[in-house]
């Protein structure tokens, strides 16, 4: 892998065109079985499974994933707040996230891979985030285990509960997002990012007492379609409906940012971030 060609990269702003194209390349050109180690624009340090999948490779010629997504979430975090980060993956929400709130704050990280788990694990600790609390296991609407189908080292980001890859299920904890909350005796969370592969609405479901509470967190969700079409006995759109029943206004991330007017109707096609707020 050429370094310098990675640095020039880093030069050019996200999203140039071909950017990412010429950035993979480069990164499977990367020998195999050397130790990844990336770093962020805010100076911390991760270890990834695999070069070229989509978190790796933008932290490597970004420096950040997701940068919209990541100023959002910072913009909305104080000193001393809590911010829960649900599909956590390898941290790059929960560090830069753990920063914002401070000693005094605290950052509730679930990932459910428990490979992936692993390197969250040693990132949190590598990089001395001691407000971070991470948990192993699938933050849903159950409690005990679940299903869960992992995904090969080239796309970690995307271990879920649904049938994929050909893979076979191994059995991991379940539990709910409110009960977690109990557990650790936090009351008022401040933003929720949840990232699990189509199975928001599970996530949601186990959160009703903190999302209809009297002080609701600002929730960043992933939208995609044909993943929530995994989801048994459910229908494309179905984590939207919820959280307009639990009394939300639901944006698309850009809309939000500049100020526009919420969706009228959930989304069923496609991809999107949304980001959904309750007065």
């Amino acid at each position: 892998m050429n370094n310098r060609l990675i640095r020039l990269l880093r030069s050019f702003p996200p999203g140039t065109p071909g950017k990412t194209r010429l950035g993979r390349f480069l990164m499977n050109r990367r020998p195999a079985g050397l130790p990844l180690s990336l770093h962020d624009n805010f100076g911390f340090r991760y270890e990834a499974p695999h070069a070229s999948e989509p978190i790796a490779l933008h932290l490597a010629i970004d420096q950040t994933y997701e940068p919209e997504t990541l100023e959002l979430i910072l913009r909305h975090l104080r000193s001393g707040d809590v911010f829960v980060d649900v599909g956590a993956n390898i941290g790059v929400f929960t560090l830069p996230g753990s920063r914002r709130v401070g000693p005094n704050g605290r950052v509730i990280a679930a990932e459910a891979s428990k490979d992936i788990y692993a390197y969250l694990q040693r990132n949190v600790e590598a990089n001395g985030a001691n407000q971070v609390t991470v948990l192993n296991c699938a933050i849903c609407n159950s409690t005990g285990s679940v299903p869960f189908y992992p995904a090969p080292k080239e796309n970690f980001g995307m271990g879920s509960l649904g049938e994929q890859f050909g893979a076979k299920p191994v059995d991991v904890p379940a539990r709910t997002l409110d009960k977690v909350l109990e557990e650790v005796a936090v009351e008022h969370v401040a933003v929720i990012k949840v990232d699990v592969e189509g199975f928001e609405v599970s996530v949601f479901r186990g959160a009703e007492k903190l999302l209809r509470g009297k002080e609701p967190p600002l929730v960043v969700f992933e939208f995609c379609d044909w993943a929530e079409a995994r989801v048994p006995g459910g229908r494309i759109g179905d984590s939207q409906r919820l959280l307009l029943e639990y009394g939300y206004s639901i944006w698309r991330l850009a809309d939000f940012l500049k100020g526009r007017a919420p969706i009228r109707e959930p989304l069923t096609t496609g991809f999107a971030m949304l980001v959904a707020c309750r007065a």
